[in-house]
């Protein structure tokens, strides 16, 4: 198994790639193909994933107390999946017109909800 060392050293890597290549998508590829949407919805996830994870795992080292907290590298990514997913949901709601306040805050709060579902049954 990997240390935390090279897990985050392996999701800085990928957070370059995904950025590079969501960059790439966005100023080469015809957005009007659907291939080209959804290649890029998935990079942007990975992106927001890779950038999110690390993030979530500084503030868990920084503000909770508990050691099982602080090492604890699913918890991190799990979060920063959560608000990669928001995102990313949030993107593709809005190509299609669809997003408002209402969609967004109701997709925020199912998000939120399933992250208290599963620290609640977390031990």
């Amino acid at each position: 198994m990997a240390t935390n060392r090279g897990v985050w050293a392996l999701s800085g890597m990928v957070c370059i790639l995904s950025w590079l290549g969501l960059g790439y998508v966005v100023y080469v590829t015809d957005p009007s193909q659907a291939v080209n949407r959804l290649i890029f919805m998935v990079l942007l996830f990975v992106a927001l994933l890779t950038t999110f994870s690390p993030v979530a795992h500084f503030l868990h080292f920084r503000f909770t107390r508990r050691r099982s907290y602080r090492s604890n590298v699913q918890r991190s990514f799990r979060e920063g999946g959560l608000a990669a997913l928001f995102l990313a949901l949030c993107a593709w709601l809005q190509m299609g017109q669809a997003l408002n306040w209402i969609n967004a805050l109701l997709l925020l709060s199912a998000l939120a909800l399933i992250e208290v579902f599963i620290l609640a049954r977390s031990p």
